[in-house]
């Protein structure tokens, strides 16, 4: 692998990797630029050998996941989700996610409430066909679905 997509999957503010899968035509690099861009960590193949950087970022990345299906949740979906032994480790990653979302921790009681999200993971399009995520969870079809769901409600909670 290129040292240019290590840098870029190490890159510590960056967590968008459409468009360099997107870009990209050696089929080993865009595998993992698939998982950066769609997957989670458990979408990793145990083929695929990550630096601690990109683990963490990966660690990272199916965080922002969790945070767009979940408004609370226990450290232990996220250790079994991340696959992340210690709690420092997730109340650091959460910290440094503060660009993504705003969070609440209770360390005594081992929680997360994610209180407002500024960004989300990319949005899969059927631009290219996927190779390693099988059901991407956010796509075109999904944000179109949720923003109507959306749009029912407002309009049925004004009309009463």
């Amino acid at each position: 692998m290129r040292d240019e997509i290590i840098r870029t999957l190490e890159e510590p503010h960056k967590y968008h990797y459409k468009a360099e899968w997107l870009n990209n035509n050696d089929p080993n690099e865009r595998q993992l630029l698939e998982i950066f861009a769609f997957g989670n960590i458990k979408d990793l193949p145990e083929s695929i050998t990550l630096t601690s950087l990109m683990r963490s970022k990966l660690e990272k990345l199916t965080l922002i996941t969790l945070s767009e299906i979940y408004n609370e949740l226990g450290y232990e979906i996220v250790r079994q989700e991340c696959q992340i032994e210690d709690n420092g480790i997730i109340e650091t990653h959460l910290i440094q996610l503060q660009d993504i979302f705003k969070v609440e921790m209770d360390s005594v009681h081992k929680s997360i409430k994610f209180l407002k999200r500024f960004d989300c993971r990319d949005v899969y399009c059927n631009e290219q066909e996927l190779t390693v995520i099988a059901n991407p969870r956010v796509t075109k079809e999904y944000l179109i679905n949720s923003l109507r769901d959306w749009e029912t409600k407002l309009t049925q909670n004004i009309m009463e």
